[in-house]
């Protein structure tokens, strides 16, 4: 192996670090969004927040959303951080060991210790980064779950309101139509 096969194994583990999540974490960030703005959306054009029943629910869902977007942002940070450490290791490893041209060939010795040191980092670093991740979806869900209990409960309420005015109209037709009324509504049309 010569220094220019290291640089290519630092730059491929890093790019695979990179990779693995970065469409996700894009990804996740679009849609958590995309829920927070529905709800705002739900409180403001569908049922209004002083009319809404269980808020407890919806401030619930936002936390947990909230907390899932936060700890989305640190699974990238700490991605960019491990990705930094590898490239902190090989360079020490270069200069340590006096390797500064592309063409210097390592020992078997020396592979072994980089590559061990190296996946080391990769590895501790692509766990956290997983456990991460996991916590933030499992926050996740929990939060859109709760936010689609609230936006049912408030649905099935305006739904309910909505039925009750329309029986409160044909209620409150003067007696002289409510026959006439009833002979309409019964008719049945060919």
């Amino acid at each position: 192996m010569t220094v220019s096969d290291l640089k290519k194994y630092k730059d491929n583990l890093y790019s695979s670090l990179s990779r693995d999540l970065s469409e996700f974490e894009k990804n996740f960030l679009l849609i958590s969004g995309g829920i927070l703005a529905f709800s705002i959306t739900f409180i403001k054009e569908i049922v209004s927040i002083d009319k809404a029943n269980f808020l407890i629910l919806l401030y619930i869902s936002w936390g947990l959303i909230i907390t899932a977007i936060g700890l989305m942002m640190i699974t990238f940070l700490k991605s960019a951080g491990a990705s930094d450490k590898l490239w902190s290791a090989v360079d020490n490893f270069i200069i340590t060991n006096k390797l500064y041209k592309d063409e210097d060939v390592l020992e078997t010795e020396q592979v072994d210790k980089v590559k061990k040191d190296i996946n080391n980092i990769f590895y501790e670093n692509k766990k956290h980064l997983k456990i991460i991740r996991y916590i933030s979806v499992a926050s996740f869900i929990a939060g859109v779950t709760f936010l689609a209990i609230y936006v049912s409960i408030n649905l099935t309420n305006e739904n309910n309101k909505s039925e009750n005015k329309i029986e409160n109209i044909d209620t409150t037709v003067p007696n002289e139509f409510s026959s006439n009324l009833k002979r309409i509504k019964y008719f049945k049309h060919d």
